[in-house]
């Protein structure tokens, strides 16, 4: 919204301007207002729409194309994007230890097994950043006149990506502001 350059340096698509305090997504760039539950979900930009109805009766083969490289661009978009969260993901395994560890002397009374938590989130993440990799390849290839299974294939998706971006949150936090139960629970 500023205009300044912005890098991604967390796993979570909700992103905020440290500069202007803008709330957006980095999939589709949009303000992260409408990704409310009243605006058809967090993750409504994942799922494919197609072009407006003006472009579908077009049949030459030059609109039948652009239509097919837009669908294309959709899902790889969204697997590349996985994928570097994904990478993030194994990244953060490296060094969640010397957090655990910052952690556990945080208080005397805290033992190791009161810490590794940290790490099993850690690899859950990486495990649901890997699988949502790949439904974006399966949307890609389910047949689109199964209307109904897509329609749950969707909604399961996007449920899984509510789940691996709040667990993102979470597992990022500040070490003094990190709830155990919560990453736990989540």
């Amino acid at each position: 919204k500023c205009v300044t350059r912005i890098e991604k340096n967390n796993g979570c698509n909700h992103m905020t301007c440290q500069r202007c305090s803008y709330e957006f997504c980095w999939i589709c760039m949009g303000d992260w207002k409408s990704h409310g539950t009243a605006t058809g979900g967090f993750y409504k930009c994942n799922r494919y729409e197609g072009n407006d109805q003006s472009d579908e009766s077009d049949q030459s083969d030059a609109a039948k194309a652009k239509r097919m490289l837009h669908r294309y661009l959709h899902y790889y978009k969204r697997f590349h994007a996985h994928e570097r969260s994904q990478k993030y993901a194994q990244d953060q395994l490296v060094k969640t230890e010397a957090r655990m560890v910052q952690l556990q002397d945080s208080s005397n009374d805290k033992k190791w097994t009161d810490v590794e938590f940290l790490k099993a989130a850690n690899e859950q993440l990486v495990e649901c950043r890997r699988v949502l990799k790949y439904t974006y390849v399966f949307g890609y290839f389910l047949d689109p006149k199964l209307v109904r299974q897509r329609q749950q294939f969707e909604h399961h998706q996007e449920m899984l990506e509510r789940f691996t971006e709040s667990l993102s949150d979470l597992s990022e936090q500040p070490l003094d502001k990190m709830d155990r139960t919560s990453v736990v629970n989540q």
